[in-house]
């Protein structure tokens, strides 16, 4: 092999005539010849260390590197060993990079708007006034503090650029983890569907902006979609007899050894009372507030309460009539001595200063109150199991599975007079609490309908 000049990094070099070169550090080196693509195209010695050190700049780790350009790990470090020869990579700058990347791991939603080019994102979002721009951001913030890297990066718009496809698919990759973690975390085991779609939708938006556009209908990755995947009607046949809900009351009443936590008895008992009394949601009634509680001359209570379901905007207020007397009582001796909350003392399940807030993503209970809460529901658990409530959804959704109780409960006293269900437990539609909450059994459709031939 005859002696040869080669250019790397502006620098040209000298090949001896066994292969192997010194570089400007005074390491000597074998010269090679890359055996792979980079974005598409056969590169040279001097570009694939180029490609390297550029994606080293970045802020990829080797690891990252390695897969990225379909190598091993120790062929990268290799590569690194070069480039660092060459005094073509500033370790320093891929240290600051890191760190500025670290920033969006704990970042709270309020300094992530401080960053320039999301607060852009959120200035053009202002301007529609269907969209809520703080919720966009605190599910975005979310997707990006589970993946530790930063808007920009998860926009992989450099990848984009030159291969749409493999941007998508890392795009989806991520958004994949972000659908596990969010599932693993949801509350009272669910899905997390709901928290997963808002999160996507967040970030599909977020991607248009930065002018990575998703292919519409079966050609959208899938953790990117835009449809929304219901699971309504799943859980329609959920529901407790009139036994079973007098048992759950004798239960909370009366027994504290047999609770996992019997310091919550008497929070857990108003909790399920309030319930089933009114069919509120779980957050509805931690948030609950006494001032809210108002006793007219004749006894009659009415308790407004936050429903902060997103399909409810603009509905959130609800007032809630209560009658049974012992959930009276005891709402009457808590306003009586001073307190101010329905569950517990305040800021024992979240915020004070918090609980008056419409929007959900402007709660934020700290881990001390989450688990008081989650104290709550293995109560419930207990309750259920208790009453002989076998369905796995009790234990699933202890909370969530009042709600379903309260809806056959009133429809089973109103003999299925969906409108006035509707309207007390606080359903937009019909459809929904049909769907969702149950049809009219086939035995009580007979009577309805021989009663009305008859008539």
């Amino acid at each position: 092999m005859q002696p040869q000049d080669m250019t790397v990094f502006g620098q040209i070099v000298k090949v001896n005539s066994d292969g192997f070169f010194i570089a400007p550090n005074g390491e000597t080196f074998k010269a090679f010849t890359p055996r792979s693509l980079v974005n598409g195209r056969r590169v040279n010695m001097a570009q694939m260390l180029e490609a390297v050190r550029d994606r080293f700049l970045d802020g990829l780790t080797g690891s990252q590197i390695a897969r990225d350009l379909s190598k091993d790990s120790d062929t990268i470090g290799k590569y690194k060993k070069l480039i660092l020869a060459f005094n073509a990579l500033d370790e320093s700058a891929i240290i600051k990079q890191r760190e500025t990347e670290a920033e969006f791991r704990n970042e709270k939603t309020k300094a992530l708007l401080t960053r320039p080019e999301v607060a852009a994102w959120q200035e053009r979002l202002a301007t529609n006034e269907k969209t809520n721009p703080r919720t966009f951001a605190a599910a975005l913030n979310r997707a990006c503090q589970i993946l530790r890297i930063s808007p920009v990066a998860l926009c992989q718009k450099e990848t984009y650029d030159i291969n749409r496809q493999k941007a998508l698919d890392e795009i989806n990759r991520l958004m994949g983890i972000v659908k596990q973690e969010i599932r693993k975390t949801s509350p009272d085991g669910s899905d997390g569907e709901s928290s997963f779609y808002a999160v996507r939708m967040a970030v599909r938006n977020w991607l248009d902006y930065n002018g990575i556009h998703l292919p519409r209908g079966n050609l959208c990755p899938k953790n990117l979609s835009g449809k929304i995947v219901s699971s309504h009607g799943k859980a329609a046949d959920v529901h407790a007899s009139k036994e079973q809900i007098q048992k759950c009351n004798a239960f909370l009443e009366t027994t504290t050894g047999a609770m996992p936590y019997p310091k919550r008895r008497l929070d857990t008992e108003i909790f399920f009372k309030f319930g089933i009394e009114t069919a509120s949601r779980e957050i509805a009634i931690v948030t609950a507030l006494l001032k809210n509680a108002k006793f007219s001359d004749t006894g009659k209570l009415t308790f407004e309460t936050i429903e902060r379901k997103l399909t409810h905007v603009g509905k959130q207020v609800q007032n809630k009539r209560i009658f049974c007397g012992e959930l009276v009582r005891l709402i009457r001796e808590k306003k009586a001595a001073g307190e101010t909350c329905l569950i517990g003392a305040k800021n024992e399940y979240m915020p004070f200063n918090e609980m008056e807030n419409i929007r959900s993503p402007d709660l934020h209970p700290n881990q001390k109150q989450q688990n008081a809460l989650k104290e709550i529901r293995e109560n419930l658990r207990a309750c259920y199991i208790a009453a002989g409530l076998t369905d796995e959804y009790f234990t699933k959704k202890p909370s969530h599975s009042l709600r379903h109780i309260a809806a056959q409960d009133w429809l089973r006293r109103s003999k299925f007079d969906y409108g006035f269900v509707a309207k007390l437990g606080g359903w937009n539609t019909l459809d929904e609490l049909k769907a969702s909450y149950g049809e009219m059994p086939p035995e009580e459709f007979e009577k309805k309908y021989g009663k009305y031939i008859n008539e």
